[in-house]
């Protein structure tokens, strides 16, 4: 970890280096600024200048947490008594277009000019036959 400027720092990490800027809360390695986790790299800084838990999301700390628990959910009612509304009583859900089929896609990549203009059929010995 070598500190390029007050929130900016350069760590190393198997041999590639990642740059953290604390005051955005990003790291070059994307993980910081995506998942609102601090990364390896940036918790490296974090560690080495004792700040580990001022740069964790909101939505990760114990207060958030138990504030979303904090609503009551009521049970719903039978379904014969649900109100719903009539635009949406009548609303018809289609099934999709078309089907996917299970597993990975195969990659279709475009054929060179070379593969395009080989003859097609076996090739054999001018000598032999």
């Amino acid at each position: 970890v070598v500190p390029s400027i007050d929130y900016i720092y350069s760590v190393s990490d198997e041999g590639k280096t990642y740059i953290v800027c604390l005051e955005k809360k990003t790291c070059s390695c994307n993980r910081f600024q995506v998942d609102g986790i601090s990364c390896t790299h940036a918790w490296r800084v974090l560690k080495k200048n004792n700040l580990p838990n001022e740069y964790c999301s909101d939505f990760y700390k114990p207060e958030t947490i138990l504030k979303t628990y904090e609503v009551h959910v009521y049970p719903l009612p039978n379904k014969s008594e649900w109100n719903i509304p009539e635009h949406i009583a009548t609303e018809v859900v289609l099934p999709p277009k078309y089907k996917r089929h299970p597993g990975r896609p195969k990659k279709q990549w475009e054929k060179s000019f070379s593969e395009l203009s080989k003859r097609k059929g076996t090739n054999s010995c001018s000598t032999c036959g």
